[in-house]
């Protein structure tokens, strides 16, 4: 029974046994004394230990298998192996540091490994090599100022207190770090440098002229992290500034021969992970073979109970959805989860070789599925019996989307069947009024896909030249809203805007730059693009602000070189409104937006210049809480709210009485459906059976769009399935538009 016992107690005082991904970690109990250990490969097991190392103690970084830990109380660092539970004591710090980043360079068992730290408003290193007695401090700044002497950047605005070097990270045997201006997290002049030659005399930074992506505005973050030899980029926009919800994700690799980010359309061979606090702690990535983890970005939202959710980011659909869902977790005082990740030589991983041909792909900008991939389908199925004749009369009597598709189905079909052009396309369907509104999305830099909601059936275009790399933020009659940073001013967040008709391919320039980075938190657009009448607006704020920014253009430019300058920017005061990333609309010549607490505000444009906001005493917000989105819709000349339900448990809609200035719960929408989206909302009428009294969302389940119905009051997908949250996921960075040829 001693034996036992002890072996137990032996058990309660180390990790589980590894896995080939990290364990999420809880601290919990007196001084966080107890750890809980979650896998997300099986979310529902879950092992309590008590690991006397980890008492009190706070994770700073995963490097090389080694976990670097921190104790406040005693002003000390710690090395610790979760697989061998080796510890190495590191020197005791002097007080009143505030410790920003720290990274261990290489495995404790090379001669060359360095624990360095790195600090808020400081321009001072602390490093140590194991065995020493004491830290050594190295100051940086009169190297940094040489350093920007030498790219030929203002040498004058240096400032001792706030250039400094953040969010170091190894490559290759090689440090690397960022420069920022500012000395914040969201400088938008972030600039890569490598620094070597790390000794008690000094340090070397040698400049890269590599600038990161902007971190603009305050609701986006941008992490650093090495992956497999490589260095990525990792961007998560968040929808305000709670950090409860997720907008947009990018991911960039860097070419280091061309010194440019390159954006990732899929990563199939690794994985990615967020730091779960994310004010110290850094992002890693790691190898993976299991289909279901990789190709994805892992992370963590704050809420009340989020702690106990893990979402993933799936990068190569554009989806986002719940990775695991953690049940056994005791009540925890709003604990914050931390990555451990051991060191395994894991057995099939891929080879360096496999690694370099996947980044040579990314370089090339290969697109994965288009028409040089397609299968030679001809060896393995008996289609070479079909006459060749017969293969271009069936091709002409399919319609618009079906024609596509025959065409990518193999090579026979593809030479039978002839590109073509939208408006000769259209004239295949019978009535092209009877099209609903589609699903649009960037799958790429260059691509424009489609998705028809109630077939799935998905098509793409290629982007011109001018609009690639762009976003969208818009959509109303056909046309697209599409946001581009320009290519020589991206890290400062100025931006390209136009309209684009991805039917007729026309596109109008809307303006050269927009000064105020892009929060997208509400934007929209009056009128049909064509029209002179035709005002976009972008109203921005942070919830920390009481002012809030309009910007407005009302001049659409007729040529693609044209010097346009047409943004004129209005401020107001308002403490009581938050936007709440959905589109405004244009109702009775005024913009109308639905707030966070779900109030109306609007916001008239005169021509004399004096234009005005007012939030309305009146309506009152008909749901006072549990629900995390909201859209505003027009229909049939009147003002609808829709209401979506914490973790989508629920959806109201209501009709603006505005004779009473009150909302009225709708229960039926007769023969319209709504098209919902962050970027645009809108109603139409049903023109196929069946389609009708239903609220669409960007949001899938397996290979089905899903719709909510106001007759079940459930969500479901087009395959006949009940859809929860669990099951679903939402695609980002999207809209709908209907299609339009003229």
């Amino acid at each position: 029974m001693k034996k036992k016992s002890a072996a137990k107690k032996e058990e309660q005082h180390r990790p589980p046994p590894p896995e080939p991904y990290p364990w999420l970690v809880y601290s919990f109990g007196d001084n966080n004394n107890r750890q809980l250990f979650c896998s997300i490969s099986n979310p529902n097991e879950t092992c309590i230990r008590r690991i006397p190392v980890l008492r009190n103690r706070y994770l700073w970084a995963n490097c090389h298998g080694w976990c670097l830990y921190f104790c406040r109380n005693l002003g000390q660092m710690i090395l610790w192996n979760p697989v061998t539970m080796d510890e190495i004591t590191l020197p005791c710090l002097p007080e009143g540091l505030d410790i920003k980043d720290c990274i261990l360079t290489s495995p404790p068992s090379e001669p060359s490994c360095k624990v360095i730290l790195f600090f808020h408003y400081m321009s001072n290193i602390l490093y140590c090599e194991l065995g020493d007695e004491e830290w050594t401090e190295l100051y940086y700044y009169d190297e940094l100022k040489r350093t920007i002497k030498e790219v030929g950047l203002a040498e004058e605005s240096m400032l001792p207190m706030r250039h400094l070097l953040i969010s170091p990270v190894c490559c290759d045997g090689d440090l690397y770090a960022l420069w920022t201006p500012g000395g914040s997290d969201h400088d938008c002049c972030r600039k890569l440098v490598k620094i070597h030659e790390i000794h008690r005399d000094g340090l070397k930074i040698e400049p890269l002229n590599i600038f990161l992506r902007s971190a603009l505005p305050i609701t986006k973050e941008v992490h650093l992290m090495e992956s497999c030899g490589d260095l990525f980029t990792v961007e998560i926009q968040y929808k305000d500034e709670s950090l409860t919800g997720v907008l947009a994700i990018g991911i960039h690799r860097l070419n280091f021969s061309n010194k440019e980010w390159v954006q990732v359309e899929t990563a199939k061979d690794r994985a990615f992970f967020l730091p779960l606090d994310r004010l110290d702690q850094q992002a890693f990535s790691i190898p993976v073979i299991d289909p279901d983890v990789a190709n994805r970005v892992y992370f963590t939202l704050n809420g009340d109970d989020t702690y106990k959710k893990l979402y993933s980011y799936n990068i190569e659909g554009g989806t986002i959805s719940i990775s695991s869902t953690f049940l056994n977790l005791p009540r925890l005082q709003r604990s914050c989860p931390v990555w451990i990740m051991p060191h395994l030589r894991l057995t099939n991983t891929l080879k360096e070789d496999e690694h370099k041909s996947y980044t040579e792909e990314q370089e090339s900008g290969k697109v994965y599925g288009t028409e040089n991939d397609l299968k030679d389908i001809e060896s393995t199925n008996d289609i070479s019996i079909l006459h060749f004749d017969m293969v271009k009369v069936i091709a002409e009597r399919l319609i618009l989307v079906d024609y596509l598709h025959f065409r990518a189905t193999c090579k026979i079909f593809h030479s039978a069947a002839s590109p073509i052009q939208w408006r000769i396309a259209m004239e295949k369907v019978e009535n092209p009024s009877l099209l609903s509104p589609w699903l649009v999305f960037f799958e790429n830099e260059s691509v424009c896909a489609f998705i028809d909601p109630k077939h799935g059936d998905k098509y793409i275009i290629n982007l011109p030249q001018v609009l690639k790399g762009g976003i969208i933020c818009g959509s109303k009659d056909g046309w697209l809203l599409v946001v581009v940073a320009e290519k020589s001013h991206f890290f400062l967040g100025e931006k390209l805007t136009f309209f684009f008709n991805p039917f007729t391919q026309a596109i109008l320039p809307l303006a050269e730059n927009m000064d105020r980075a892009l929060d997208f938190s509400c934007i929209g657009f009056s009128s049909s693009p064509p029209s002179s009448e035709c005002v976009v607006v972008n109203l921005s704020k942070h919830e920390s602000d009481a002012k809030f920014v309009v910007e407005y253009s009302s001049s659409l430019g007729q040529d693609l070189d044209e010097d346009l300058d047409h943004w004129h920017e209005n401020e107001f005061n308002d403490a009581d409104f938050s936007f709440n990333n959905n589109s405004p609309v244009f109702y009775k010549g005024a913009f109308y937006c639905l707030g966070k607490k779900g109030n109306l505000g609007i916001l008239k444009l005169n021509d004399d210049g004096e234009n005005t906001w007012e939030v309305l005493t009146k309506p009152k917000s008909p749901c006072m809480s549990g629900y995390d989105q909201n859209y505003l819709v027009e229909c049939d000349g009147e003002l609808f709210s829709v209401f979506v339900g914490n973790m989508r448990k629920w959806v109201q809609v209501f009709k603006l009485n505005e004779s009473k200035m009150t909302w009225i719960r709708v229960e039926n929408l007769g023969n319209h459906m709504f098209y919902l989206s962050c970027s645009s909302s809108f109603s139409v009428r049903a023109k196929t059976p069946g389609m009708e009294n239903k609220i669409y969302f960007p949001i899938f389940c397996g290979q089905s769009m899903v719709f909510f119905s106001l007759e079940t009051k459930k969500f479901h997908s087009f395959e006949g399935k009940d859809v929860d949250f669990y099951s679903s996921r939402e695609k980002l960075r999207c809209g709908w538009i209907e299609p339009r040829w003229c």
